[in-house]
């Protein structure tokens, strides 16, 4: 045995994501050479910088988890050699009583393809762009110069409970989900696509994803929409996604509840840095009833301007205190709901002469009874991505009516200048 130390308590927005033994994955597609002893050194280099990384969860005496650290070394790296573009290999072994980050290499026809799983209790989306940031700009430093600048270990991210009482944000009379109260029992509804199975898998597995990149064209036309529009990427996304979720529901007159992250780093102050806070986000809803006539852009206003209203009386900041994103199951009664988690613009990073990373792509685990259906989207290196993460029927067919839907606005706008 090994002395252990308690690092602290993980808040409730936190259990929940233990309770759910819930990883996340980004993975970086490579052109390149990679040298994999300088980014197993880079790997050490920010677990060394990020301690808590190493760290593990136990189960307290009242049954909460804590985060723990102990003396046992982390394990490295781990490489994989695959054959082909449909073999990805044995499934990640994740275990959050052993450790809560994993760094796995791919090599596919000669290139590696590093992908950094981190436990959710962790860190958001945001927070692990931050960190792949790092490892790739410390494994640039050892390759160009053979060692990094001095690394300065940084303290355990806080949780967003933490990062609001600090700022004095208080658990005010409205969650957001006062909305969706028109839409529940009100229909007669098939049985959820997220309905419980009964049978939790013994650890995480992997949520079936597919997804759809734009082109740089279509990328381009969307943005300068936006800009002509003067609307946010994410309304339009949102506008597309709920547009696309009605058409594959059969066009039917009830509406669809919707969810999603807002990244609150640009909405707090004193700010929080990309690393500080677990999960420091905030949760947006809206009810969008939609007919035959609903259009992207005129969604999209609306969406832009609930969100503003609930903004600006404070009720998405600490939409968290009132509850967590439940990623399972669904509310008796209730459409399904549509949840999504905008990434934004990702900056690129930085990488040796000779290496790029190409695109990025999420990986979502859990070890849970129900079924999942989450929407990430993001753009990098000027291409709009659009993940969806189900376990339900034909997920192709929601994200090919999603992107119909931004393809045709995209080309709209390129044709014709206006909406």
């Amino acid at each position: 045995m090994f002395p252990s130390s308690v690092i602290r308590k993980l808040a409730l927005s936190e259990e929940m994501l233990a309770e759910t033994h819930n990883f996340v994955g980004l993975a970086a597609q490579m052109q390149g050479p990679i040298d994999i002893d300088a980014l197993s050194d880079a790997f050490d280099t920010l677990l060394e910088a990020h301690p808590v990384l190493t760290a593990r969860l136990e189960r307290g005496e009242d049954g909460r988890h804590e985060l723990v650290a102990d003396d046992l070394l982390h394990s490295g790296i781990e490489v994989v050699e695959v054959d082909g573009p449909d073999d990805e290999g044995p499934a990640p072994h994740f275990d959050q009583g052993e450790a809560l980050v994993h760094l796995r290499v791919t090599i596919r026809d000669g290139q590696a393809h590093p992908t950094l799983y981190v436990h959710h209790a962790l860190a958001d989306g945001h927070h692990m762009y931050g960190l792949i940031e790092e490892l790739l700009s410390f494994y640039t430093d050892l390759v160009g110069k053979g060692q990094t600048g001095p690394v300065t270990a940084q303290p355990a991210p806080e949780s967003i409970e933490t990062v609001l009482a600090d700022r004095g944000i208080q658990k005010g009379p409205r969650s957001g989900i006062e909305r969706f109260m028109p839409a529940l029992f009100a229909y007669d509804l098939p049985p959820s696509r997220r309905a419980d199975t009964g049978v939790k898998p013994s650890e995480p597995v992997r949520v079936p994803m597919v997804s759809a990149r734009l082109s740089e064209d279509h990328t381009r036309a969307l943005v300068e929409l936006c800009r002509a529009e003067r609307l946010g990427l994410h309304s339009v996304l949102s506008a597309a996604i709920l547009i696309g979720e009605w058409e594959v529901r059969g066009k039917l007159n009830i509406p669809v509840p919707f969810i999603y992250t807002v990244d609150l780093r640009y909405f707090l102050n004193p700010p929080v840095s990309a690393t500080g806070c677990t999960n420091p986000v905030g949760l947006g809803t809206y009810l969008a009833e939609i007919n035959h006539k609903t259009t992207v852009v005129d969604l999209a206003r609306d969406i832009a301007l609930t969100f503003k209203a609930d903004l600006d009386e404070g009720v998405i900041q600490q939409s968290r205190l009132h509850f967590s994103p439940q990623y399972v199951g669904n509310a008796p009664g209730m459409p399904d709901v549509v949840l999504l988690s905008d990434n934004g613009l990702v900056p690129p990073v930085r990488t040796p002469p000779g290496v790029e990373v190409t695109a990025t792509h999420g990986e979502l685990y859990f070890a849970v009874s129900a079924g999942i259906e989450i929407y990430f989207t993001q753009i990098y290196a000027d291409q709009l991505n659009i993940e969806y993460n189900s376990h339900g029927p034909e997920p192709e067919k929601s994200v090919a009516a999603i992107q119909a839907q931004l393809v045709a606005v995209a080309e709209q706008h390129a044709t014709s200048g206006v909406s």
